[in-house]
């Protein structure tokens, strides 16, 4: 009970729906837990070890990791917390980028108990067909009132259509993995609870859904990220890692820790 309460609370910003996940696990039922990530960048960083630590706890209870790989998601780009449509990435450029992601997980997962996954296996021969159907889930309106997307409309910069889909997109990974419970940052609340919507219209047990705090990058103003160079690789050489963490500002010194 002790460790169940702790893993439902120890960095953890919220947990959709709490009571129906902790019944699951006071249970003892080994859970499917879903962790996904676009290969956007050649590197992951500790600002994806913040997840993985959480989902090493689950781990050690015995439950099942599904690390997904989104090879065809991040040739479309993520919109999420973006003023302008990302740029489209080659299957080469995917393919480069995750070489290493196993090899870096695997300083904090037992990898050897971790399910890989790589969603173009089945989003780039969806039928379109299957596309409507995917798409009657959701409506027009529940896709403007995202945040961000009310920002560009306020600013008058475009929105393009295939942005509207990605959401879809990463809750369908969640029907055709099965997931109990989806980890992610808070940024990704929206596309989190895409899988549970998606999950229900397919006839399946909606997934939990756990968000953990977004870290600030080295520069203690923009989220850590690669592109924008504030970020400390978990395959960085140890004095690199350390000259980089003393970098930070002194306030995210407590959140860092």
């Amino acid at each position: 009970m002790k460790e169940i309460k702790e893993l439902l609370s120890r960095g953890v910003s919220d947990v959709i729906v709490r009571k129906d996940l902790e019944k699951k696990l006071n249970s003892g039922e080994k859970l499917r837990i879903k962790f996904g990530i676009d290969p956007t960048g050649s590197a992951l960083h500790i600002g994806h070890a913040v997840i993985l630590r959480k989902l090493r706890e689950f781990q050690r209870l015995g439950h099942e990791i599904l690390f997904l790989l989104g090879t065809f998601t991040a040739q479309i780009g993520d919109p999420t917390g973006k003023t302008e449509t990302r740029k489209v990435l080659s299957r080469e450029d995917v393919r480069k980028n995750i070489r290493d992601y196993k090899v870096e997980a695997a300083k904090v997962l037992d990898i050897d108990k971790v399910r890989f996954y790589e969603n173009h296996e089945w989003l780039q021969d969806m039928s379109f067909t299957e596309l409507i159907k995917v798409s009657q889930s959701f409506t027009v309106s529940q896709m403007i009132e995202r945040d961000m997307f009310q920002d560009r409309i306020k600013r008058e910069l475009p929105i393009s259509l295939h942005e509207f889909f990605y959401p879809l997109m990463q809750g369908y990974d969640s029907v055709i993995l099965r997931a109990d419970l989806e980890i992610g940052a808070t940024e990704q609340t929206f596309n989190l609870l895409a899988g549970r919507t998606l999950q229900k219209s397919f006839g399946e047990k909606p997934q939990d859904i756990m968000t953990m705090p977004v870290l600030e990058g080295t520069d203690g103003k923009e989220k850590m990220s690669k592109s924008l160079g504030n970020f400390i690789a978990l395959s960085d050489p140890p004095r690199e890692m350390f000259g980089k963490t003393m970098s930070i500002p002194d306030d995210l010194i407590i959140k860092y820790f």
